[in-house]
């Protein structure tokens, strides 16, 4: 079979989902050197960002009789969402096949960082497109400074796009405002110490920490006069950022789109949407039920 030019290869391979670039590997040595090509690769996924092409959703999880097993469903272009497919999860599994319940999912470009937390922190790099997966080493943060101090510990998942690698922050919080950082890079295999959040009075909530438009987003306490903060974190720079939310109470942060919002239910629903730094906007504000109705609501 006649060779194509090697730029007529990889634009035509650059439209292919991953499943069907699998297959094209075994065609030619051509082909194979250039779908495994650092540059390929790259423009293949920012492609796919910028089309929103080849996305999955997770639609469910569940473990029969210790087998863990998950369905995803693809979506295109057009809207359309295809059959969810069943995919089996053995790299959960130890030794002995039993397999824990996943303590958290978090998805960046397809690829999903599961993580288990049976004894200690487990976390598996997986690829259910192409359904190969990576297991990867737990961090180790020093001793907490006290056996009566309770450590908290939460991760953070994310693509840094400058250079082209996948890291996962993990924050070992301790009582108040003690805190250790480490970063994993998927490029160097590793783990590594990276500079505390400079601030030392804020405490870090770290049960839930968001990605989106290249940064890990958390919600933090001043602990000098209480007030709450949305504390971003650059994957590329390594650099925090910190800002006060637009209220202190019942604070409760998501990502809409590549902006930070902060909603609070208290006797209204409220929402802010943060976009640029600092600069809050109120999206709406609904007038919540009495608290006596909701329960009638709740017990039908």
């Amino acid at each position: 079979m006649r060779e194509f030019p090697p730029e007529l290869l990889f634009e035509i391979l650059l439209r292919l989902p991953p499943e069907d670039l699998l297959r094209c590997l075994c065609v030619s040595k051509a082909w194979n050197a250039t779908i495994h090509d650092k540059t390929f690769i790259k423009s293949h996924l920012q492609r796919s960002i910028q089309t929103n092409s080849f996305g999955s959703l997770f639609v469910s999880a569940t473990f029969p009789c210790n087998k863990c097993s998950f369905k995803f469903s693809d979506i295109y272009d057009d809207g359309t969402i295809e059959r969810a497919m069943k995919i089996e999860q053995p790299p959960l599994q130890d030794a002995e096949s039993r397999t824990p319940f996943p303590s958290a999912l978090v998805s960046s470009n397809g690829i999903i960082c599961i993580r288990t937390g049976l004894y200690e922190d487990d976390f598996v790099l997986w690829n259910p497109s192409i359904r190969k997966f990576k297991k990867i080493p737990s961090p180790t943060f020093e001793q907490s400074p006290s056996p009566d101090i309770h450590v908290y510990l939460g991760y953070g998942f994310g693509y840094d796009s400058t250079n082209g690698d996948y890291k996962l922050l993990g924050i070992a919080n301790f009582n108040e405002a003690v805190h250790q950082c480490q970063i994993y890079s998927l490029k160097s295999n590793s783990w590594r110490k990276i500079r505390n959040m400079p601030c030392d009075e804020f405490h870090m909530i770290v049960s839930r920490i968001l990605f989106s438009n290249g940064a890990l987003s958390w919600l933090a306490q001043n602990m000098l006069d209480r007030k709450m903060h949305v504390v971003t974190f650059e994957l590329a720079t390594e650099k925090y950022h910190w800002f006060p939310t637009p209220v202190d109470e019942n604070v409760q942060l998501e990502v809409l789109g590549d902006s930070q919002c902060i909603f609070r239910r208290l006797r209204t629903m409220d929402a802010w949407i943060m976009k640029e730094h600092g600069s809050w906007t109120l999206l709406y504000s609904i007038e919540l039920p009495p608290m006596s109705r909701v329960n009638r609501w709740c017990l039908g």
